[in-house]
């Protein structure tokens, strides 16, 4: 079990010593990606979908 272990300890430390390291910026990258992510989502594909659930008539509701 060790041989599972060891690897996953390493990686969990080396990941939050680059957070720690730089500080707020890791943060920032991930919520600006996150709000980047959400408003492709919202304004490219929902519209996208919604039309495709209007013009079929077979679906449940």
């Amino acid at each position: 079990m060790q041989w599972l272990v060891k690897p996953l300890v390493d990686i969990f430390q080396w990941t939050f010593d680059i957070l720690k390291a730089g500080e707020g910026i890791p943060n920032a990258i991930f919520i600006l990606l996150i709000i980047f992510g959400l408003g492709y989502w919202t304004f490219y594909w929902q519209p996208k979908y919604n039309k495709q659930a209007e013009a079929d008539s077979d679906q449940i509701k």
